[in-house]
């Protein structure tokens, strides 16, 4: 209906009747995109964890050489009163640094995920904290920001950090992606499952790059670790949920979060 593909299993039998004569045929169709949308999960599994594996040696591996630099760079800072020049150098080298000490974070996190602790949180309280911590930037770009929430609330068992987490990734990426004078939208509801959103009015996203942007190492942005929507689709994952993409170039994005409505703890 909406130029959906759909993966079917055919099936065919003869149909005889008690002489044993041909009277036709016996066609099953077997819708297969859920099985497919668990192989994909599988495969993609599999690809996170070798990923994994060698982003945790890489990360150990690099961590402790940045600290050794870092304090060094902060040594010829301090004692470069002066010469502005070498002084403005230390300070650039230690500002590296802590770009590449988030990077080999995110490295670790995404190659060791924790377990997330499921309990009672209220979907209100997390959002307006994010949309706190952005706040400032939204001020300085000028964008608008909107949360769209049932009045009486919305409460869901999930783990409030790594929750957190997800909406800030997804804040952040519509944020790079919204120019002066555009608006960006949290929100959440309660149907037969629970939905989240962060809609923006940027500059959207192609089919090829949405086959692409939960990928490791995948990013369009030039300071960008390719390691953000990666980490959002291992969490929700975590949480039993699935992630929808609804975007074109030029009319905005929009990221729905869809969890299971349920009351036990995992």
């Amino acid at each position: 209906q909406d130029g959906e593909t759909v993966p079917l299993k055919v099936s065919a039998s003869n149909l005889r009747d008690r002489e044993g004569d041909l009277r036709g045929m016996v066609l099953i169709l077997r819708d297969q995109r859920e099985i497919k949308a668990m192989e994909d999960a599988l495969e993609r599994s599999r690809r996170h964890a070798a990923l994994g594996q060698m982003a945790a040696g890489v990360a150990h591996e690099i961590r402790n050489p940045l600290g050794t630099l870092r304090g060094f760079a902060q040594y010829f800072s301090r004692n470069a009163k002066q010469d502005s020049q070498a002084k403005e150098y230390a300070d650039l080298m230690v500002g590296e640094v802590d770009r590449l000490n988030r990077t080999v974070s995110a490295l670790l996190q995404f190659s060791r995920p924790r377990d997330p602790e499921m309990i009672e949180i209220d979907l209100g309280t997390i959002a307006q904290k994010c949309l706190t911590f952005v706040q400032e930037e939204a001020d300085n770009k000028q964008i608008d920001l909107t949360l769209q929430l049932p009045e009486t609330g919305l409460m869901l068992y999930a783990d409030p950090d790594l929750l957190q987490q997800v909406l800030l990734n997804l804040l952040q990426n519509s944020m790079a992606a919204t120019d002066a004078g555009g608006s960006i939208f949290l929100g959440g509801k309660i149907t037969e499952d629970i939905r989240l959103w962060v809609q923006d009015t940027g500059k959207g996203v192609s089919n090829d790059e949405q086959a692409k942007m939960f990928d490791p190492f995948y990013t369009t942005k030039k300071d960008g670790t390719g390691l953000g929507l990666a980490v959002v689709q291992q969490i929700v994952e975590q949480h039993h949920g699935r992630i929808e993409v609804d975007s074109q170039p030029g009319e905005g994005t929009c990221i729905i979060i869809i969890l299971p409505r349920r009351k036990e703890r995992e």
